[in-house]
């Protein structure tokens, strides 16, 4: 639902200035241009290409880390005839997903856009409605289509500035200067009326020939019509679509695609500062032009466009080749993932809505940076609800915010909050903060995890997590390499103190399963430092990211409680062809005279050591890996269209073979000690490692288990057996869910 709803999102344009020109010279340019655009040139008929498409579905978190969840990869072949028809004929198709159930297709029909000739251009993305079992033609009544800023009524809705030239670009046997002119968009009075889109930003053209070589900017709209629900009026709702549109000169005359990226953006205030992220980025390759003499070019068909768009639009087929010829091809220019992982959000940061901007005059909103700042539900707390704000000073004082967040735990009946101040100088980012939370023990947690599972321990009664009561005031400064891809380091100092808790809740609120207690914990201050590198943050092997990232930690502790501990994780994904290999390995040592518990390794469970109970291993030392390799075959990989326009991947049948180990070591007497100190009831047991009522226990050796699986839906869901090969054991069935390991 994620297209329909930035679809309705669309943000409203502001009054503009007067003049709708900056300049008497950029009027006359902008005149040449729209003359020049109009109508394709004379001798042009339409192309034959190739295109290749990729369709992801991405979650960003608060730091700028992307995930991609799910990703499409579709080649087709595009057929253009000017001022008739584009179709585009998928002969190639295949996806990779962990954990979304439908295809991007549900929402997506035409998302490139054939020419930037013309009065009106369509969205990267129609929303139509299937009309025949293997084709789909546009537009439907739900097709949001915009002004074209060159188009004949261009002043009713556009504002112009710039002009200047920018570059110079060698083509074929000629210099190209590039002028770019930034676009505002207006609504007056009958266009606010009718449901309409513009174009925000900026256009650069060939000077001398006034074509169009690249389109970058986002697209707004006037309201809805009257009458419509839409989720678009809910408070903190904020969506953006994005596109950059490249041309590239054909046969040394012609402007025509080359590339196209088209990205909705969604924010919902209540649930946090992350995005959700529709990305298509797309390829054009092998034109082949269709030419004609002046005379034969066809019917000059003249747009008279209105605000409405009444304009009957050139009309656009998305069909399929057979099952066969899509399930056997092969001819891919990129592996799976690369055109998603080459972009990133913070691309079109310049163009943000002024939600998202860090300049502007000082802003204050009412949200959280994660959902645990106003809503969770676990064991020990119950229901936690508080409110959580916001200052960005923006201009006032550049890169300065300060945030606070307050709430009630009903169960606990106990106050819960933190304030924070943080100022960002160029890559460098410093924080101060002081807080009491409800902090999570676990460890080797999986990427977007570490916090509460209200979803999980509210309707399914399971509460997966340990928690200590902690407060917390530190200094943060972090340093960011090579953008926000590249790496990142953080240094923290500061000072704390922990108290162990109890659960409180039994059970969910709808009597489905019983919570575990919750393991004990060492009460004590302290002061701490930490120091944490990261290495391509976005790659987690688990998400379909590829390359490969790493992330070590190291923190002291001294005071009431004393320790050093260590941790890293190395992390990787790669695709051969149709071969997947991902990894994942982390370990980790603790150290002191007398070891806090709540800094044990413990491991088994979902997070390390599926198939073991949970946290049935602990220690000192501890290491778990996963490793997955995966085939898919070469057919059945067309999509699968189950009723009207929803589409879910095509079956896309391959075989998986996992293995997950792990290994806890308690190395010293102190580390024993603290296996005994995580339930209070075994503190009388002189072995941790022959006490059977230790919580937690060493792995006397390397546990591992394997796994075999045939998986459909590009990984969806796979269905297998598995057995340990630590000891002798009989195989078992296994079902695996997202491609996990």
């Amino acid at each position: 639902m994620l297209a329909p709803l930035l679809a309705l999102q669309l943000s409203v344009a502001v009054e503009p200035p007067r003049s709708t020109y900056s300049s008497p010279a950029l009027a006359a340019f902008i005149g040449a241009a729209a003359r020049e655009n109009r109508q394709p040139p004379a001798t042009l008929r339409g192309y034959h290409a190739s295109v290749e498409s990729e369709l992801s579905l991405v979650a960003r978190d608060t730091l700028g880390r992307e995930r991609a969840a799910q990703i499409e990869q579709v080649a087709m072949t595009a057929d253009w005839e000017r001022n008739e028809r584009y179709d585009l004929h998928v002969i190639g198709y295949r996806s990779q997903t962990v954990g979304v159930p439908y295809s991007a297709l549900s929402f997506a029909r035409s998302w490139t856009i054939p020419s930037l000739y013309g009065d009106r251009l369509t969205l990267g993305v129609d929303f139509t409605r299937a009309r025949s079992k293997d084709s789909v033609h546009a537009p439907s009544s739900d097709t949001v289509r915009a002004v074209h800023p060159l188009a004949t009524d261009r002043e009713r809705f556009y504002r112009f500035s710039g002009g200047d030239t920018i570059a110079v670009l060698r083509s074929r046997n000629r210099m190209v200067a590039i002028a770019r002119v930034h676009v505002t968009p207006v609504f007056d009075s009958a266009a606010r009326r009718s449901r309409i889109a513009a174009f925000d930003g900026e256009i650069d053209f060939d000077a001398q020939r006034h074509q169009i070589v690249r389109m970058r900017g986002q697209f707004v709209s006037t309201e809805p019509r009257r009458g419509r629900f839409t989720i678009a009026r809910m408070p903190g709702l904020v969506g953006v679509a994005y596109v950059e549109l490249v041309n590239a000169e054909v046969d040394g005359q012609y402007w025509l695609p080359a590339y196209q990226r088209t990205e909705f953006q969604a924010a919902f205030a209540p649930l946090g500062s992350g995005r959700s992220i529709f990305r298509l980025v797309s390829r054009f390759s092998n034109l082949d032009v269709a030419t004609a003499p002046d005379s034969s070019a066809g019917p000059s068909v003249e747009l008279t466009g209105n605000a409405a768009g009444s304009t009957p639009p050139v009309r656009q087929g998305l069909s399929f080749a057979s099952q066969d010829s899509i399930s056997s091809y092969h001819a891919w220019l990129q592996p799976l993932g690369v055109a998603t992982a080459n972009v990133h959000a913070s691309d079109f940061d310049d163009l943000a809505p002024d939600v998202w901007r860090v300049n502007g005059p000082a802003r204050f909103d009412v949200a959280p940076t994660k959902l645990d700042e106003v809503f969770r539900y676990n064991r020990v707390e119950g229901l936690y609800t508080g409110i959580a704000g916001e200052e960005r000073f923006r201009d006032a004082s550049p890169g300065l915010t300060a945030h606070g967040y307050a709430g009630w735990a009903w169960s606990e009946n106990s106050v819960r909050g933190g304030v924070s101040t943080s100022l960002r100088r160029g890559s460098w980012l410093t924080t101060l903060r002081a807080e009491r939370l409800l902090a999570s023990t676990n460890d080797f947690t999986l990427p977007l995890e570490g916090g509460s599972d209200a979803i999980g321990a509210l309707f399914a009664g399971v509460d997966d997590q340990d928690y200590v009561d902690r407060r917390l005031a530190a200094l943060d400064l972090t340093r960011e390499l090579g953008g926000s891809r590249g790496a990142r380091i953080t240094l923290e100092g500061g000072a704390g103190g922990d108290r162990s808790e109890l659960a409180r809740v039994d059970e969910s609120p709808l009597r489905i399963g019983h919570f575990r207690e919750n393991r004990a914990s060492a009460n004590g201050k302290y002061v701490r430092g930490a120091a944490t590198l990261e290495i391509h943050p976005d790659v987690t092997g688990l998400f379909l990211e590829p390359g490969v990232g790493a992330v070590l930690d190291y923190e002291i502790g001294r005071g009431d409680l004393t320790w050093q501990r260590a941790e890293a994780t190395i992390s990787a994904r790669q695709q051969i062809s149709d071969l997947v290999i991902a990894a994942r390995v982390q370990g980790g040592l603790v150290a002191g005279a007398v070891i806090p518990p709540q800094e044990l390794f413990e491991l088994g469970g979902e997070n390390a050591l599926p198939g073991y109970a949970y946290k049935e291993f602990g220690g000192d030392r501890a290491a778990a890996a996963g490793v997955l390799a995966a085939y898919t075959f070469p057919v059945l990989r067309k999509p699968i269209r189950v009723v009207r326009s929803f589409f879910v991947p095509g079956l896309s049948p391959g075989v998986a073979a996992g293995i997950q180990g792990g290994w806890a070591e308690a190395s010293t007497t102190a580390a024993r000690r603290a296996l005994q100190a995580l339930d209070p009831a075994a503190a009388s047991c002189a072995s941790a490692n022959n006490c059977a009522a230790l919580l937690s226990v060493p792995t006397n050796g390397v546990r591992a288990t394997v796994d075999v699986r045939l998986t459909l839906l590009g990984g969806l869901i796979g269905i297998g057996v598995a057995r340990p090969i630590d000891h002798a054991a009989r195989w078992r069935l296994a079902f695996r869910f997202a491609q996990e390991y």
